[in-house]
């Protein structure tokens, strides 16, 4: 007779296995029979829908996450292939619990856009290894000496830029080309224009969207990917970047 091991009580409702995209309220169980371990899940999917479409998500989603917050918080929506968690606490479960709820998903259109799997689809020990690669850049002695005096004079020089005496949108005028410029600098490719680096994030945010896999995201992403390569092998050198 195996030993049947349950775990604590989970939260109803919000239970994503590697095995199963949705189980709701389904506890799972450890068998163990001597030194060989396995995991049985009671695979209850949530509750599917199929007439949301991504042109209504495209166009205006919120209102779909409001009726979802109020109706279903946790639900399957066929038109893009995902289990939409539309609550804070079921979502901040979700992404504080890596041994359950994996990033690692094949199954999104962000490895197409990128052309390479991201930091953001890695757990564990493959997602400590490159953030650790990085901690140097970003360590509190680093953002104060380096980081810190170089974005003040930045904002200071958008900000005397911004027309006096009218009114302004702060998207366009500041806070996109800010960020640009910021962001610019600490990939080391501040010769990149602002231009440029607004077109490629947002060229990467639609492909990485795409969950309809329509060839065009792509196509442009794949564009916006051979661009920043030749910026960042010139390392800012290149003034044609």
């Amino acid at each position: 007779m195996p030993a049947l091991r349950q775990p604590a009580q989970r939260t109803p409702g919000v239970a994503l296995f590697r095995a199963c995209p949705i189980a709701l309220a389904a506890p799972w169980l450890i068998l163990t029979r001597g030194n060989r371990t396995t995991r049985h899940v009671d695979c209850r999917l949530g509750p599917l829908d199929e007439t949301i479409t991504i042109a209504e998500l495209t166009r205006d989603p919120y209102p779909i996450y409001k009726r979802l917050r109020r109706e279903a918080p946790v639900l399957r929506v066929k038109s893009v292939g995902r289990t939409f968690l539309t609550k804070a606490a079921d979502t901040k479960y979700v992404k504080d619990n890596a041994a359950l709820f994996s990033s690692n998903d094949p199954n999104t259109p962000m490895k197409r856009a990128f052309l390479a799997h991201t930091l953001m689809r890695k757990d564990h020990d493959e997602h400590r290894t490159e953030r650790m690669a990085m901690m140097p850049a970003l360590m509190p002695k680093t953002i104060e000496s380096v980081w810190a005096p170089l974005y003040a004079k930045l904002a200071a020089a958008y900000l005397d830029r911004l027309p006096r005496g009218e009114v302004v949108d702060l998207f366009p005028a500041l806070a996109g080309p800010l960020a640009a410029r910021m962001l610019a600098h600490a990939m080391g490719v501040p010769d990149a224009s602002d231009e440029d680096m607004q077109r490629w994030s947002q060229t990467l945010i639609d492909g990485a969207g795409n969950f309809g896999w329509t060839p065009g995201p792509f196509q442009a992403s794949d564009i916006a990917n051979a661009e920043m390569d030749k910026c960042i092998r010139a390392s800012g050198r290149d003034p044609a970047c």
